[in-house]
Formats: C-alpha cells, structure tokens, sequence
C-alpha cells in the first residue's frame, strides 16, 4: 500500500513539474538573456505574432530569425469519474501461508469535463543585440507584429553583473 501511494505521489509531482507556465492573456514580455546576448519576447493574444525586431535610436532594425507558435487555443479535458466494481477474497492454509484472488470492474460515468480552455495563441522570438545595447538600451524599442497590429515594448534592461 506504501509503495502504491509513494508511486502515486511521484507521477502526480512530475506532472505538476512538467507544465508549461503561460504568460497570462492578452500580454506580452521582453527579458534580456545575457548568455546568449539576446531579447526575449513572449507574446500570448487572440491572434498568434507573426514577426518581431528590436529598433534602434538610429532607426536601425533588428529582426528576430523567426517566431515560434509555443501553443494556440485548446481545450483540455480531465477524464469523466469511473465506478468501480470488485470482488476479492483472502484465506488462508497450514500455517501462516496465504492466497487471495480478486476481480474488479470500472466503469465510466458522463462524459470527460474541461479543465483548461484557452482562447490565447502564445508566440516567442529571440533577437540578437547589437554591440552598443548594453550602454544604450534604454533607446531601443521591441516592435512586435500581432495580425494587423505593431506592438510596442521598452526595451528590457541588460543584466548587471
């Protein structure tokens, strides 16, 4: 019985750790990543973002090589509950030996219920920084394309250290 409950708490705390933080909806973030020298901007709205760049003081432009679509909208569903049937014995012969059988039956009631709906598409690009963002970043802009629409964001601060 200990095992099955330890067994039971292991898959549920790894599927805790294994989900995905969204931003929230209709947002957008820029972070600076100083191990790679980039802008990272994620973007969670009704329509998914198509392209994003850094601007310059100067008017210079920065594209990111690409967006990534990280999810769209979705439904997730938890299992419908199940009642379960079963019949087991135990008994015992000679001396302190032991054998048992069972049988067990489940069957589900309803259907599966949502536990998540989600209307949001969530996209994110990495830009590169030029060579000067780390003295003048608070000139520089992070445009992104969002269907018809430009977003503009400050620019995230470089990391001290």
């Amino acid at each position: 019985m200990r095992w099955m409950t330890a067994t039971g708490l292991a898959l549920a705390l790894a599927a805790c750790a294994n989900r995905v933080n969204l931003p929230a909806p209709n947002t957008a973030q820029a972070r600076f990543e100083p191990q790679q020298g980039t802008v990272q901007v994620v973007v969670s709205g009704l329509a998914p973002a198509s392209a994003a760049e850094l601007l310059g003081p100067d008017g210079s432009r920065y594209p990111a090589a690409a967006v990534t679509l990280l999810s769209g909208p979705h439904i997730v569903y938890n299992p419908p509950p199940a009642v379960g049937f079963s019949i087991g014995g135990i008994g015992f012969s000679g001396c302190c030996s032991g054998f048992g059988s069972g049988i067990g039956v489940g069957v589900p009631v309803g259907g599966p219920m949502p536990a998540e709906v989600s209307d949001q598409y969530v996209s994110s690009a990495v830009i590169p920084v030029p060579a000067d963002y780390g003295h003048h970043w608070s000139s520089y802009r992070v445009q992104v394309q969002i269907g018809s629409r430009a977003l503009l964001l400050p620019a995230p601060p470089p990391a001290v250290g």
